[in-house]
């Protein structure tokens, strides 16, 4: 009767905690703890990956490209002094129009802004006596920019893109530019008379405006008499767009026009009337009151306006301009004034062309993507299922219950046998 009860008892099916109570007895409590790491360590892993997929690290990747068909880039050229004195004087205006008391006495009701400014400015004939591209001037698109600070600049830019670029001394830009006496005379500005020169990515236009995400120009300053030449080293930078940091590939986008139209925006917003350079919807400022808010706020806005709304290109060009020979001819002098004024010495040559035609290429690629997590996922369950752990296990086992063991136990019975029969010996010399 009792060899049936507990028969009865070994046949009941067990629980699930009875189960897991039962993993740990004997020989399984080694291989349960061990699977158990296993799988957290698996776990760990695929975690990582699926964070990995959502919040894909981006590596930057340099290369070198060897092109032919560089696209030149644009030069723009401000002059300086940027307004002409003597129309100043004629309108009450004296320095600069950034000087808001100057605007005092002004006659709003007689003189409108947009003759103002065409007084004022320089015109092209004003800047160039010639220019060419390749020794041809029908090779250049001539583009005015308007602005505040430095007046009419002008842009030059390549009529036909990606054609064959060489790195002779004949080929690229060759410009020559001129000042006039008048301006060596009584200059009014801080600066030595001369230009302003921007090199810059044609799809990005100059603008005087600050731009946060854009701003990849060159900068070098000629003064009148100098003739410089300039070689170009091309750097390519071509990024990913992110949710915190996008970009944009719209053909007809620009960082610096869309940075430029928000800060127009902004200030005539706040000021209730705009100036003949800002590109607005709102009538011309016709008073003192509303022609000095509107100056005050542009020179504050367009250094710190804190725009967000404009993303950078995602594939831009720096091109960097390297100044190897200066000729330093000019004439003007702080403290004298110049001797000599003939046409050729208040002339101002600059001849770019390429260095080489090797392009730095920046590139952003994701570091991770499917292909990497799926690799990373059957790696992990590899681990986990494959002959590595569960077999390596059994044969650790083995190896000690009929190798190690055994030997440590022999080795045991040896030595006491010996201490045994030394222990006899003893004994029998006693009696």
């Amino acid at each position: 009767m009792t060899v049936l009860v507990e028969e009865e008892a070994e046949n009941q099916p067990l629980n699930l905690k009875q189960k897991c109570i039962n993993f740990f007895k004997g020989s399984n409590s080694f291989k349960t703890i061990v699977t158990l790491i296993c799988i957290a360590l698996v776990v760990q892993q695929i975690s990582v990956g699926i964070v990995n997929l959502m919040n894909r690290p981006i590596t930057t990747y340099t290369h070198f490209d060897f092109n032919q068909t560089i696209t030149y880039p644009s030069i723009t050229f401000c002059r300086e002094p940027p307004y002409k004195g003597d129309k100043l004087e004629e309108y009450g205006l004296y320095g600069h129009p950034r000087y808001t008391s100057t605007w005092r006495n002004f006659n709003f009701s007689r003189i409108s802004l947009d003759e103002l400014w065409e007084e004022i400015t320089y015109d092209a004939a004003d800047f160039f006596v010639q220019y060419g591209l390749d020794t041809q001037r029908d090779n250049v698109l001539l583009t005015p920019v308007m602005g505040f600070i430095t007046g009419r600049c002008y842009t030059l830019s390549p009529k036909v893109l990606n054609s064959t670029a060489r790195t002779t001394p004949d080929s690229g830009y060759s410009i020559t530019l001129h000042h006039y006496a008048s301006d060596l005379d009584d200059p009014v500005t801080l600066l030595p008379p001369g230009y302003h020169v921007y090199i810059h990515y044609m799809r990005e236009p100059y603008t005087e405006v600050e731009v946060y995400n854009g701003g990849l120009v060159d900068y070098l300053y000629m003064n009148t008499g100098e003739t410089l030449n300039v070689k170009l080293k091309v750097d390519e930078y071509v990024m990913i767009s992110e949710s915190d940091n996008p970009c944009s590939n719209e053909n007809n986008y620009s960082a610096n026009a869309c940075t430029t139209q928000y800060v127009f925006d902004k200030v005539t917003e706040e000021v209730g009337c705009s100036g003949p350079w800002m590109d607005s919807d709102k009538p011309y400022c016709d008073n003192y009151n509303d022609m000095r808010n509107l100056i005050s706020s542009y020179i504050r806005a367009h250094r710190n306006h804190n725009c967000q709304s404009c993303p950078r290109f995602c594939r831009a060009y720096l091109y960097n301009a390297y100044v190897n020979d200066r000729q330093r001819y000019y004439t003007w002098d702080s403290q004298e004034n110049p001797s000599n004024t003939d046409a050729s010495r208040l002339q101002t040559q600059i001849y770019i062309n390429f260095n080489n035609m090797m392009v730095s290429v920046y590139e952003e690629r994701f570091n991770y993507d499917w292909n990497s997590f799926i690799s990373d996922l059957g790696g992990s369950v590899g681990f986990l299922l494959g002959l590595s752990v569960i077999k390596l296990i059994d044969i650790i086992s083995k190896i000690w219950l009929k190798l190690i063991r055994p030997s440590i136990a022999k080795k045991k019975t040896e030595k006491n046998k010996n201490v045994r029969t030394f222990q006899n010996g003893i004994k029998t010399v006693t009696k």
